[in-house]
Order: structure tokens, then C-alpha cells, then sequence
């Protein structure tokens, strides 16, 4: 009995030690699995606010996109995307060197970090039905009154394509292809995404509101890469460039267009950098031409650039004002 007693009393604090040992191990495991950063891991580096100021301020007059300071926590991860990228160890130093005399070759791939491209192919459609019926289809009359067969429709913000390629849709849909010639021009801000439009691959969720007989038809699936690649015929529609929104002498040389899509896009901009926008689109647009917004924007303050179209206020479509129309203060 002595024995089994002494044995008992050595073994169990080598019991206890094994058991927190294991618990530990069990954490930590936990810990790399949830993806939960470890207690004792290297915070990220931050932007303090002067750093942050001095690129919130870079940002906003390459781009018009201003930053608040409760984004320097996004602000931060995005910059430092690209410090890694080009083996720079500072915010400071990465500062100084897009700051620098070949620093304006990287404003373009500062721009792809920050921007969101979150769009889908038929978004919002209630407002694309109103675009169809209430202003493609009476455009189309209205050109063949006059003799005329070439639309040219403008994508401002064309992101990865969606938007574009949806227009497209519609209108090969409606076999107007057949007797029109379509100049559909997709713009945006950030090549990257502009790269993905040309390539037209996209996911499922991307595709999840196109008609069934569209997608069939203008759509091959690849099942390994679980992806949807357009068809040329469709992705041969639409021509994308790259374009600053902000800048009005780039805008000037696409030409005039009927129809500008500007969707999801002013919510991004404050008052000043909106104004400068929805005049380089009115400047970039025919003076019978249509400008369709997004559904939670609003453009009161510059309405002096643009009305509402009070009979076609379910495609969210504004025309421009007549020159020197007067800014209203209230």
C-alpha cells in the first residue's frame, strides 16, 4: 500500500505538467486554425496620423476618393500590400518614393489596392428594365427617325466589366446589333480590374442574376477553375480604357457618348470632387443624352449640372441642364 501510495504521489504532478502542456498545444493549434492572431505575434505597422494625412491627401487629389481617419486601419493594410510588393520596410519610405520623380507610375497600382470593385453582371434589375424600355428602345426609334444607326454607350466606372457586358447582353438580346452599330466604352481607374474585364472570366457569384438563356448561350463554365468565360462575340462589343473620372482632358477624347452609366460610383466622392466628376460627364455626354445613376445617390447639390428626368424616374436617369444654368445655395 505504501508503494502504490508513493508511486501515485510521484506520477501525478508529471500527470498535471503533460495535461497544461497539451492544453497549450491545443490552443495554439486552435489559435493557427481559426486564423485568430497569436498573443505574441507582430502587430501590423499603422499609419500615424500625419503619414495618414499626407496619403489621405495624395489619394484624394490623384483620385478624388477622400479618406476619413477611422479608415487608417484599411489605409494601413492596403499600403502596406504594396510596400511588401516592392520590398520597401516604411510607410515613410514608401511615401518618398511614390513622391519621387518615377513615383507616378505606382499611383496606379496604389489606386488598384484602395478601390472596391464590387459588382455583379444585372444588378439592380428593376432599373434595368426601365433603361431598356424607357430610354434604349426610344433612342433606337429616335435613330432610325433620323436616319441615323450608331449608339455609343458609356460605362464610367466599368470595374471588372459586369456592368458593360450587361448592356451588351441586352442588347444582343434584342437583336438590335442587327441593324445598329453599338459602341460600348467600359472606363475605369484601375488597370487590374480593367485587365480582368478584358479577360471576361468570372465567378459564380458574379453571374448568379444573368438569365438562364443568356448565360447558356454567351457562357462556357470551366468546372475545374469552378469560372464563367464570355463569349468573344460579346466580349467584342465593349471597348475598355483606362480613365480618371477627375480628369476632364482624358474624358474630352472618348468622344461624345448617348447614354453614361455612373452607378454606385458619386458615393465615393465628397462634394467638391463630385461637382468637378458629373461636370467632365456632362462635358463627355451628348446634350440629348442620359446620364443613370444609382439608386442611393444623390446629386441635389449639382443640379444646376443635371434634372431628374421626372418621366423616367425608375431608370434613375438625369439630363443635362441647359449651359449657365445658375448654382443653387439651398
Amino acid at each position: 500500500l505504501s508503494f502504490t501510495i508513493s508511486f501515485i504521489c510521484v506520477r501525478l504532478p508529471r500527470t498535471i505538467k503533460i495535461g497544461k502542456k497539451l492544453r497549450r498545444n491545443m490552443n495554439l493549434a486552435s489559435t493557427i486554425t481559426s486564423g485568430a492572431k497569436p498573443i505574441d505575434a507582430p502587430a501590423r505597422p499603422q499609419l500615424g496620423e500625419v503619414m495618414f494625412n499626407k496619403f489621405s491627401e495624395l489619394i484624394y487629389e490623384i483620385s478624388g476618393i477622400r479618406f476619413q481617419f477611422n479608415k487608417a486601419y484599411f489605409l494601413s493594410s492596403k499600403l502596406l500590400n504594396r510596400c511588401n510588393a516592392l520590398g520597401i520596410d516604411t510607410f515613410e519610405a514608401y511615401y518618398s518614393y511614390i513622391m519621387g520623380a518615377s513615383g507616378r507610375t505606382e499611383y496606379g497600382y496604389l489606386l488598384d489596392e484602395i478601390t472596391i470593385n464590387e459588382t455583379f453582371f444585372f444588378r439592380h434589375q428593376p432599373q434595368l428594365d426601365a433603361f431598356e424600355k424607357e430610354i434604349l428602345m426610344p433612342l433606337v426609334y429616335m435613330k432610325k427617325s433620323h436616319r441615323q444607326n450608331k449608339i455609343r454607350i458609356w460605362s464610367c466606372a466599368a470595374s471588372t466589366g459586369d456592368e458593360a457586358y450587361t448592356t451588351a447582353l441586352m442588347i444582343k438580346n434584342l437583336n438590335l446589333d442587327d441593324e445598329f452599330e453599338f459602341d460600348i466604352v467600359g472606363t475605369d481607374i484601375c488597370h487590374d480590374a480593367l485587365q480582368k474585364a478584358r479577360a471576361g472570366v468570372y465567378k459564380q457569384y458574379a453571374v448568379r442574376n444573368i438569365p438562364q438563356n443568356l448565360l447558356q448561350k454567351y457562357f462556357t463554365q470551366d468546372p475545374i477553375a469552378n469560372t464563367y468565360v464570355l463569349s468573344d462575340e460579346i466580349k467584342k462589343m465593349v471597348h475598355f480604357q483606362e480613365a480618371n473620372l477627375m480628369d476632364a482632358t482624358r474624358l474630352a477624347a472618348l468622344g461624345k457618348f448617348d447614354i453614361a452609366f455612373c452607378r454606385n460610383v458619386l458615393i465615393y466622392f465628397d462634394e467638391a470632387s463630385k461637382e468637378k466628376v458629373l461636370m467632365n460627364i456632362y462635358n463627355a455626354i451628348a446634350d440629348d443624352g442620359t446620364l443613370l445613376l444609382g439608386h442611393s445617390e444623390n446629386i441635389y447639390s449639382q443640379r444646376h449640372i443635371f434634372k431628374q428626368d421626372k418621366q423616367r424616374t425608375a431608370a434613375i436617369a438625369y439630363t443635362k441642364q441647359p449651359p449657365g444654368t445658375p448654382k443653387h445655395t439651398v
